[in-house]
């Protein structure tokens, strides 16, 4: 019989627990690494072009950036280092907004790594040979904008793209 002073009973079930991809952490951990190092070696050839070595001066106007054009290409590389970590951080928080700047960030790196290299063939000295000085350059930009963009597929997959705000 029910008795109706007696306690309801009710189906006490607890809500799922959504868990969150773990990727966009791992992501962002992997980028800010990336980040702090080519920051410290923006601020490390920074100090070095100040104090005029001449071992880094040669080399960079040997890779035909020389005067006011490697200071310059130092700043950006410290500018992209600080948005990359931004970016980073954005990502580690799950905000979508470190998603939407990766894309831009990736965007921006190809385009200024393809001019960097079209200005260093075109200011390199005639008696040097241009492939091979610049080759190991075009094969790391190659590898590390091909990460960047598969690291990006991992950003857009659907759940995961679900789980940042």
């Amino acid at each position: 019989m029910d008795n109706p002073y007696a306690a309801p009973e009710a189906k006490l079930i607890e809500p799922e627990a959504v868990e969150r991809p773990r990727s966009p952490k791992v992501i962002a951990g992997l980028l800010m690494l990336f980040s702090i190092v080519s920051l410290l070696m923006g601020l490390v050839m920074l100090i070095a072009l100040s104090s005029g070595l001449s071992a880094v001066v040669s080399s960079l106007k040997a890779l035909g950036l020389s005067g006011a054009v490697a200071y310059i290409s130092t700043g950006i590389e410290i500018f992209f280092s600080c948005w990359l970590l931004f970016i980073g951080l954005k990502l580690f928080k799950y905000r979508d907004v470190g998603r939407r700047q990766f894309k831009l960030y990736i965007i921006f790196q190809v385009i200024l790594s393809a001019i960097t290299l079209v200005y260093q063939y075109a200011n390199m000295s005639a008696h040097v040979d241009k492939l091979d000085m610049l080759s190991s350059s075009i094969i790391f930009n190659i590898v590390v904008m091909g990460v960047m963009i598969w690291l990006l597929s991992g950003l857009n997959k659907p759940h995961v793209r679900a789980s940042l705000t």
